[in-house]
């Protein structure tokens, strides 16, 4: 049932905003915690998504919480 609701709203205009990788956003992500980057390119960038967000028809519904890298050089 899960599957086939959120099937449905993609097909809508819903879309789950999971950035692991990306760079931090302030306006999609919320940062809940910081960890080490191992190199300098990581700095800033997504580590985990606590909780994925969403997006829907363009309009902010919920920011993706996530753990972001910080280098300390």
């Amino acid at each position: 049932v899960d599957k086939k609701m959120m099937k449905g709203l993609i097909a809508a205009g819903l879309e789950v905003i999971n950035p692991v990788g990306q760079p931090f956003d302030p306006e999609q992500h919320e940062a809940v915690s910081t960890a080490l980057a191992e190199s300098k390119e990581e700095d800033h960038t997504v580590a985990i998504v606590f909780q994925p967000g969403y997006r829907f028809k363009g309009v902010l519904l919920r920011a993706a919480r996530v753990v972001v890298k910080q280098w300390n050089g």
